[in-house]
């Protein structure tokens, strides 16, 4: 069984051969024909394989997206029976409890700062970040119009398939 890689190369060598003239109208026909049905059979199949795969993936995403929903459900859950626990302990006026298998303890609170009006803070309390970044459509329109951009150019990328 012939490989699509293979039937590929027999093509361009084809058209090599029809270019030097060594092939007869009726020979160049049979061949092509033979070659382009068994190419056309195998791309398809490859076609086939891709689609299947394109489809297990959507699948996967899915699959992934359905499990980090529950993963969430699971985590607030959690967070809703730990303040559970929590809200028990403060109402019985308990700092800590030890059983056989835990010991809970209700923490303190952690400080944490508060910002009211970052307007109001003195300047060496306060990090500045300047965010530089191109403006690529801004780029792209003015090169199109012939404008020179240093630092800049449209550069064509790797060809890719389309399959209707």
């Amino acid at each position: 069984m012939t490989t699509a890689i293979a039937l590929a190369a027999d093509y361009d060598q084809l058209q090599k051969l029809i270019a030097a003239g060594e092939f007869s109208p009726e020979a160049i026909a049979d061949t092509l024909e033979g070659i382009e049905g068994a190419l056309g059979d195998k791309l398809d199949a490859v076609m086939t394989h891709v689609r299947n795969l394109e489809g297990q993936a959507r699948t996967l995403d899915d699959e992934a997206k359905r499990l980090t929903e529950r993963k969430k459900s699971f985590e607030g859950q959690v967070k809703h029976l730990k303040k559970y626990i929590l809200d028990c302990l403060l109402k019985a006026e308990l700092n800590g409890l030890k059983t056989t298998k835990n010991t809970f303890s209700a923490r303190q609170g952690v400080a944490r700062i508060i910002i009211d009006n970052e307007m109001l803070l003195p300047d060496e309390l306060v990090d500045v970040q300047t965010i530089t970044a191109p403006d690529k459509k801004a780029i792209k329109e003015a090169i199109e119009r012939g404008e020179a951009v240093p630092g800049a150019h449209i550069e064509i990328g790797e060809r890719s398939l389309q399959v209707r």
